[in-house]
């Protein structure tokens, strides 16, 4: 047996003396404990819970409010009251570019060209200068205003450019005057506009030249509008293959050349009476006529070649002809010279998108 140490003893005895002083103190009715223990415990035992009892309905009698229900929704229920069927909403309108392309321009669409003549002379009217000849056109009436603004600010463009060159030649010419109180050469400026419709678009020809003495310098430009939007029309936004198109442009052009050239040199024919006999006799002798063929005399080697041809310009243009299209070619030869000539598109029509279409094929 282990002795315990003093200190640990007394310690020992002092819980012991303890905890029977506070069982004699407290009166506990362990039954009743024991009941409110037990209680607890079923409160928190979820399986012994008790349930809630449901009075069971037989089948026979479950069914029969079911069956009732829906006899009287049927018979209450009231018969369907037909509706009108509504409209159908419009579609929005389209803008449909066909139309456009039958409608004749020209009656809403106006152009003016305004020829001119002006010099620029000395202070005593004694030496002349220069001169600015030409003429200048204008977009003067549109139902579109943007598609007339946006013509017109090419056209003069081009106008105020060759103007400009024209005070050039005044200020220079009067510089050497001035100086030497004489001058060499006066000087020229020559500006023209030439346009092309066929009623959905408006093609100008623009040329200026200028001249002093020998020297010329000469300026062409060219431009196409879609004469419904102002659009400035390029070769490669109407067709899909531009190089082609030109090919077959220069030689139309070439041939068209060729064949007015030899239109205009037919042969003649000329009639030489034949004299009457002066012995008439009983039977009047009828004059006749010998027939002379003056052959042409063109020589076709003189005539442009379509390789001839450095720049092409395409113009549409309008047909007196149902069911024919045509452009007018417009070709700038290696030796200066400007050609043009009408040529049928119809045969080229493939070459065309649909854009193009529209635009060229009205």
């Amino acid at each position: 047996m282990k002795k315990l140490e003093g200190n640990k003893l007394v310690a020992l005895l002092l819980s012991a003396g303890m905890t029977t002083a506070l069982l004699a103190a407290c009166s506990v009715n362990t039954d009743q404990l024991g009941q409110g223990i037990s209680e607890l415990g079923g409160a928190f035992n979820t399986t012994a819970a008790p349930e809630t009892t449901i009075a069971e309905t037989p089948a026979s009698q479950s069914e029969t409010p079911s069956e009732t229900t829906e006899e009287t929704t049927a018979e209450t229920t009231p018969s369907a009251t037909p509706t009108a069927t509504p409209s159908p909403t419009p579609l929005p309108q389209r803008v449909d570019f066909s139309d456009y392309t039958e409608i004749d321009l020209t009656d809403s669409f106006e152009v003016t060209v305004e020829e001119f003549d002006e010099s620029a002379h000395s202070d005593d009217d004694t030496v002349e200068f220069a001169t600015f000849t030409g003429n200048r056109l204008v977009v003067t009436d549109a139902d579109n205003e943007t598609a007339r603004d946006a013509i017109n600010l090419v056209v003069d463009g081009f106008y105020a450019e060759a103007e400009g060159a024209y005070q050039n030649v005044v200020a220079q010419i009067k510089s050497e005057y001035l100086t030497t109180g004489v001058i060499e050469n006066a000087g020229s400026v020559y500006v023209h506009f030439e346009y092309f419709t066929n009623g959905r678009a408006l093609s100008v020809l623009m040329i200026y030249v200028v001249n002093v003495g020998e020297k010329a310098d000469r300026k062409v430009d060219y431009a196409t509008f879609d004469m419904l939007t102002g659009h400035y029309v390029t070769l490669n936004s109407v067709v899909s293959d531009a190089d082609a198109l030109e090919r077959a442009m220069k030689t139309g052009l070439a041939d068209a050349i060729k064949a007015k050239a030899l239109e205009t040199a037919q042969p003649t024919v000329t009639a030489t009476p034949t004299p009457t006999p002066a012995a008439v006799t009983t039977t009047t002798a009828p004059t006749t006529a010998e027939t002379t063929v003056v052959e042409p005399t063109i020589n076709e080697d003189d005539l442009p070649k379509a390789s001839d041809f450095e720049i092409i310009y395409i113009a549409p243009s309008a047909s007196d002809v149902e069911g024919v299209h045509k452009v007018t070619v417009i070709g700038l030869a290696k030796d200066g010279i400007i050609y043009e000539a009408e040529v049928e598109i119809d045969s080229y029509a493939d070459l065309f998108n649909r854009y193009g279409t529209s635009v060229f094929f009205v």
